[in-house]
């Protein structure tokens, strides 16, 4: 059993629980550690990587690489790593162009297959696992919603939550084409006027936490600590 942390130092530490002691660490981010997540996986998935022998490098392969980790850092970094590496290379995912370097947060779809990287610019980056390092697609917030500093994707594989300074808002990622003139958002009323730190949402996505504050970077926070029961959309 392990534990990753990070921290301002950008040091990425993985520490083994069974012993309370290092047991490896990742060098390759140029500023604050800002999220790291493990790249969700499904029964058959773990079971094909118990049978696998082969250890991952530079290069992704969205069939047969063993398990994943993305960390992201404050000047707009995001690096996946292949663990079962004993000495792991990062492959960066690419920041577009014209994007501020930025990255207070970012998550892995439910099924492991896509990444959400959250910009300083109002905008989401999509990236599709395996298929490249640069994003497939752009979610661009209004203009006034502020930098984006917590993601978190819903269990339907759907929706995406997205929280910055003013709210907290469930983007629809299949939205039909003959609704595409409409908002493609829902904004969940509570939080107003201070910077959203992070969200967390249960396995199933019944229930959310909204914690309030600017882990030492930028914003203000109003302290306050919202928890939601959700209603399943299919």
């Amino acid at each position: 059993y392990g534990l990753v942390s990070g921290s301002w130092d950008r040091a990425v530490l993985y520490w083994d629980l069974n012993t309370g002691r290092l047991a490896r660490g990742f060098a390759g981010h140029t500023s604050q550690i800002s999220s790291i997540e493990f790249q969700p996986w499904s029964c058959e998935q773990y079971e094909a990587h118990l049978r696998s022998e082969s250890i991952g490098g530079a290069e992704f392969d969205a069939q047969t690489t063993g398990p994943v980790l993305m960390t992201t850092s404050i000047d707009g970094q995001c690096l996946l790593w292949d663990v079962r590496a004993p000495k792991a290379l990062p492959h960066p995912l690419d920041t577009p162009k014209k994007t501020p370097p930025w990255a207070t947060s970012a998550c892995w779809s439910r099924d492991g297959k896509r990444i959400y990287v959250g910009r300083r610019n109002n905008s989401v980056d999509e990236y599709e696992f395996g298929a490249g390092s640069l994003p497939v697609r752009t979610l661009r917030l209004p203009l006034n919603s502020g930098p984006v500093t917590a993601l978190a994707a819903m269990a339907n594989g759907r929706h995406l939550v997205c929280a910055s300074t003013d709210n907290v808002r469930v983007w629809d990622l299949e939205q039909p084409a003959e609704r595409r003139s409409t908002v493609p958002f829902q904004v969940i009323p509570g939080h107003h006027g201070g910077t959203i730190s992070s969200v967390f949402i249960d396995e199933s996505s019944r229930y959310m936490l909204t914690p309030s504050g600017n882990r030492g970077w930028d914003g203000t926070s109003n302290g306050n600590n919202l928890g939601y029961e959700l209603t399943p959309v299919n």
